[in-house]
């Protein structure tokens, strides 16, 4: 097996285990440093009927911030703790570009439920989605927002283009990540950007603690990469990109890791939270890990050359 962005062949596999399949190693390549999945089992169809909502996901995940009363309540409660964590990270995104958004065309990549283009819309000139999820038609038709199912519906005259594409824990999906960043750039004005969130190889609970429970836990069949600092520069050069900056964010709070170290289950922020974070406490936790590229997750801003 050949790794997708170098193409070497000196391949190991990594600790942990792929929490819905069994049968999918983790491997890293021991050239540049990509980590993924040594089998690919999604599919555009996977997307199209969102079988990440599905309750089949849900019952590989560990929280136990919820009820279990019977399947279709583990479901709900699911979805709504779910939505509540996502609430919080698209809040946290909209803060972070939203000075660049202003008065500007927008363009998010698999834009899911539109989220974060129903609060952009506050700030932004115009917003678009990209998004093949079936269902999802009616949320912007009720929010007034362009829904695209393909890149190749987006038709552009020359001197046209978005000023902003975002793309937000999107590109480990893809089977072609350089592909689909080479398309995006096509879609940009001359001066636009690409705005993109991934988690972090290279997360502390990875790779400085090395905690077990959290290595079972991270992987996923749906997510086919993991990039690091160094690998998501790669990606971007050879998609054709410069690269702007690369940034280490840690979005889960001290109190969430130590849980992890402590008792090897997530949603540590739920329970100890309360007595443990606070903002002095996380922005050094956040330096520290930065310092070491081991936050759990990458934000990169790329520009078309």
């Amino acid at each position: 097996m050949k790794c997708y962005l170098c193409g070497n062949e000196n391949i190991s596999k990594r600790n942990g285990k792929v929490r819905d399949n069994n049968e999918i190693d983790i491997l890293e390549c021991e050239e540049c440093g990509l980590v993924f999945l040594s089998k690919f089992c999604t599919n555009e169809k996977f997307y199209i009927d969102n079988k990440m909502n599905d309750l089949s996901f849900f019952q590989h995940s560990k929280r136990i911030d919820f009820q279990n009363n019977g399947k279709q309540t583990l479901l709900n409660n699911y979805i709504e703790t779910l939505s509540k964590d996502k609430e919080e990270a698209i809040k946290f995104r909209l803060k972070f570009v939203k000075e660049q958004i202003i008065a500007k065309n927008i363009l998010d990549f698999g834009s899911g439920r539109a989220e974060f283009l129903i609060l952009a819309k506050e700030y932004a000139k115009t917003v678009s989605g990209v998004e093949i999820e079936q269902q999802v038609e009616k949320i912007y038709e009720n929010n007034n927002i362009k829904l695209y199912r393909d890149l190749d519906d987006i038709n552009l005259i020359e001197g046209e283009g978005y000023d902003i594409i975002t793309a937000f824990h999107v590109i480990e999906h893809l089977h072609d990540p350089i592909g689909i960043l080479k398309r995006l750039s096509f879609k940009l004005k001359d001066n636009g950007k690409i705005i993109i969130e991934v988690p972090n190889a290279n997360d502390a609970l990875l790779t400085i603690f090395q905690n077990k429970s959290y290595q079972n836990f991270i992987y996923w069949s749906p997510h086919l990469y993991y990039f690091n600092t160094h690998t998501l520069s790669m990606i971007a050069k050879k998609a054709g990109l410069h690269v702007d900056f690369i940034k280490c964010i840690q979005r889960y709070s001290i109190s969430n890791n130590l849980y992890w170290l402590a008792n090897g289950l997530p949603a540590g922020q739920k329970h100890w939270g309360k007595f443990i974070d606070n903002p002095i406490l996380q922005n050094a936790y956040e330096q520290t890990l930065a310092s070491l590229g081991a936050t759990d997750t990458l934000i990169a801003q790329f520009s078309k050359i």
